[in-house]
């Protein structure tokens, strides 16, 4: 994802006054850049000041430790994604969905290892990272029911879209690590099993 002409762009970047608010945009911007290319425990403070342009002094005054820039990392990606898949109301339901499942699929084979940051994430023992990844679950289950007509999902039907959310993510995974199926055929599969999970949900339950 990094540039062939870095050191082109870096001398920009150093040339350049930016605002606060731009520069820390700036900084997180190559970290993710680089958790794109490379796990994450393999990526240093000094790794994402080169690859910003930035002194390695600037960056630890926008973010004390690596734990700071991680956080940010996340919640950066997280957004990134939620604003990629937000849905058009504009269109059908199930052109809706298609649309934001190849937007998903789309997004995070082009920057796979930043989605396995998200999902990975949320297994995290930050209590805020999961609350990043817990945050954008949940509005995941919001547009399903919204765009369901659920204007109170029931219990079943809640589990049903948080379930499926579970899947979303075990089968983009699988996928990024297999390639077993094209882009397309996940996307197909993944439309088809969210009206199974809701058919499953108003299965009535045992008696008792």
């Amino acid at each position: 994802m990094a540039s062939t002409t870095r050191g082109a762009t870096t001398k920009g970047r150093q040339r350049r006054r930016l605002s606060v608010e731009d520069r820390r945009s700036e900084l997180i911007a190559a970290c993710l850049r680089l958790v794109g290319s490379r796990p994450w425990d393999e990526v240093t403070m000094a790794d994402v000041a080169t690859e910003a342009g930035a002194s390695k002094p600037l960056l630890y005054h926008y973010f004390s430790t690596k734990g700071d820039l991680h956080l940010a990392t996340v919640r950066e990606a997280a957004e990134e994604l939620r604003e990629i898949t937000r849905p058009d109301p504009d269109l059908p339901v199930d052109q809706r969905m298609r649309a934001a499942l190849d937007a998903h699929l789309e997004w995070i084979a082009a920057n796979a290892l930043a989605y396995r940051a998200i999902i990975q994430g949320g297994i995290s023992s930050d209590p805020e990272v999961q609350a990043i990844v817990e945050e954008s679950r949940n509005e995941t289950v919001g547009r399903l029911a919204t765009a369901f007509d659920f204007t109170d999902p029931t219990p079943t039907e809640r589990i049903a879209l948080r379930g499926w959310v579970g899947y979303l993510e075990a089968a983009s995974l699988e996928w990024l690590t297999t390639n077993a199926v094209t882009r397309s055929h996940l996307a197909q599969m993944l439309e088809a099993s969210v009206t199974g999970a809701l058919r499953a949900a108003r299965v009535a339950p045992p008696s008792a």
